[in-house]
């Protein structure tokens, strides 16, 4: 995979296909192969660009506490690498999803439209703090604690059961899922404790009113990460926005219902 360099950081990233630009952003600690069932489908039809935030994967880790605003710059800079200036869908999930937000209202020439995957438009503080205590729990746990811990949270029940009984599958899930990963650039401490402060104080309640791309919010019906009423508000207070809801699928709905939404995300690209 290539590097994008710059302020003393790589950027790993892949660009794949051509057309319009699709951009995919990952969550919190997760790599960009937690898009590879979308990257797969979309290269057929689209330039695809996926890319590990600072803190993960093979991008650099530098060991501070990273904002909001510095990861929002961190695609800004890389999509001008790639000469990219306008026209793209950006499709962000769960941490990704709150640089989505910022990153359109921040340059709204260059987002076409935006697709919101298990967003919010707020996270509170003390969530920060207790994510703190959570990974200094968890940072000496083996594989099997770590996914017991984990794939409730983010599968339904009938996923995890599957995941169970499917090791193939599941060794392939957790080999690019870095909070299970042992083998392929796991995580440092430091770097959920970097991460975890960009969360710290986001608050987009008084501006997504503002955003005004055509914007898709996807969300699973079995979600137990979501903050009750959070979707909702999102789709009353984003003007031009629409909402899909992927029955019986969890927080990862992209892995767990993969074609699903595909169909939802290029239903709507086709449609804009």
């Amino acid at each position: 995979m290539p590097f994008f360099s710059y302020n003393d950081i790589e950027i790993n990233y892949i660009m794949e296909g051509s057309g319009e630009p699709l951009v995919f952003i990952s969550g919190t600690f997760t790599k960009l192969q937690m898009w590879n069932y979308q990257i797969d489908f979309f290269r057929e039809k689209m330039n695809v660009v996926a890319f590990d935030n600072r803190g993960v994967g093979k991008s650099s880790r530098p060991d501070f506490p990273y904002t909001m605003e510095l990861l929002v710059e961190d695609l800004k800079s890389l999509l001008d690498y790639l000469g990219i200036k306008e026209g793209i869908h950006l499709c962000g999930s769960s941490m990704g999803a709150m640089i989505s937000q910022k990153f359109a209202l921040k340059y709204p020439k260059i987002v076409k439209t935006l697709i919101l995957c298990v967003p919010t438009s707020y996270y509170p503080p003390k969530t920060s703090d207790q994510n703190l205590l959570t990974y200094n729990l968890l940072k000496d746990l083996d594989l099997e604690q770590r996914v017991k811990y984990w794939f409730p949270l983010i599968y339904s029940r009938a996923f995890k059961k599957r995941l169970e009984n499917d090791r193939e599958f599941f060794d392939e899930i957790c080999k690019d899922m870095n909070f299970c990963s042992q083998l392929v650039d796991p995580p440092l401490y430091k770097d959920y404790i970097n991460q975890n402060e960009a969360l710290r104080n986001f608050d987009m309640r008084n501006s997504i009113k503002d955003i005004i791309q055509p914007t898709l919010i996807l969300s699973g019906s079995k979600d137990k990460m979501a903050m009750p009423g959070m979707i909702q508000s999102m789709l009353e207070e984003i003007p031009n926005s629409k909402l899909e809801i992927i029955p019986g699928a969890s927080h990862a709905f992209n892995i767990e219902a993969a074609e699903e939404t595909n169909r939802i995300i290029w239903k709507f690209i086709q449609e804009t």
